[in-house]
């Protein structure tokens, strides 16, 4: 999780834990569910918006 933070906070990002959306990424990272497919399949069950996008060429 430290490894995390400090990632996302190079970029200039966090996780907060009042959006519903960072707590399920925090979340799937706790339970090291780290395939986009599994963490947006979670994320849209609850109606939010999947992170990622496909590039289509």
């Amino acid at each position: 999780m430290n490894e995390t933070n400090e990632l996302l906070a190079s970029a200039g990002y966090s996780l907060s834990k009042s959006e519903l959306s960072d707590l399920i990424i925090l979340f799937c990272i706790q339970k090291k569910i780290y395939k986009i497919e599994d963490i947006n399949e979670a994320l849209m069950h609850f109606g939010l918006k999947p992170i990622g996008r496909v590039i289509e060429k």
